[in-house]
């Protein structure tokens, strides 16, 4: 994958996740995250297929009735800026 294919995807899966979160959220308020999974390969020194890297975003309504978008690379909670560094350590990109 390149960067610009995971710049594109991570602002597919914000869209996807404010999506899902309308759905869930339309008539009655229940504050309900609305959540997106997006899965990439992942691949190893010699370019081969190693596993995935599961980016996951969230969003949910904060006190004051903003929204709050949060990411997860893998599980683990991760600041929006750090994605590519991330990717990039785990072998999502490849150029």
């Amino acid at each position: 994958m390149k960067t610009t294919d995971l710049l594109d995807s991570i602002k597919l899966s914000e869209q996807i996740a404010l999506e899902h979160y309308q759905q869930l959220n339309d008539v009655v308020d229940y504050r309900l995250p609305g959540v997106c999974n997006h899965y990439f390969a992942k691949y190893d020194l010699n370019g081969t297929r190693d596993g995935e890297i599961c980016l996951t975003c969230k969003v949910t309504k904060t006190v004051k009735g903003q929204l709050r978008y949060t990411f997860q690379i893998n599980g683990k909670r991760i600041a929006y800026r750090e994605i590519w560094t991330k990717f990039n350590l785990l072998g999502g990109i490849r150029d």
